[in-house]
Formats: C-alpha cells, structure tokens, sequence
C-alpha cells in the first residue's frame, strides 16, 4: 500500500468512528511525533548589549515549559525528598 493510499484508508477510518477515546489518542500520537521532530531544533540565542549570553527556547522547549508550569500551579509534582523515597524503594524492588 503507498503512503498515499494508506493516508486515504486512514482518513475513513476516522471519519468513520465515533470513539472519542480513540481520537483523542490519535491526536496525541500525532501531535507527539510532531513534537520529536522539534527535538533535534537548536536553541536560538543572541547576546544583549552588555555581552550578556540570552537563551531563546524554541517552540518545542517553551511548550514543555509551560506544560511544566501549569503542572505546578495545578499541584502534580512531587518534592525532591519524595523523588529520592520512590526511587530508593523502586531500587530495593529491582534487587528482590
């Protein structure tokens, strides 16, 4: 099947269905394989008038910031002292 055909047969099938479930994972699977190929984009920077180096984020690294940001305003995080708990208990796991 050519990548056009297979574009095609893809598109009916999502036309097709009514699971929202499903949708909402195609658009995550889509939209996470548009944010890898931003990975590899370098960060920008230029040097402010007394020399000082400024880095820009690119679109892919302001985005996970944010996400970051908002993840902290909405309270899911852990501190760092829990950090270290659940990953000595998840050693003490591996070794049994």
């Amino acid at each position: 099947m050519s990548t056009s055909e297979l574009k095609l047969d893809l598109i009916a099938q999502i036309i097709a269905t009514n699971d929202s479930v499903l949708l909402d994972r195609i658009r995550e699977i889509i939209n996470s394989y548009e944010s890898n190929l931003l990975v590899n984009e370098p960060t920008s920077t230029y040097e402010k008038v007394d020399s000082e180096k400024v880095y820009v984020f690119n679109e892919w690294q302001q985005k996970r910031i944010d996400i970051a940001l908002k993840q902290i305003e909405n309270g899911e995080y852990i501190s760092d002292e829990e950090a270290q708990i659940e990953i000595e208990k998840w050693f003490e796991e591996q070794e049994k």
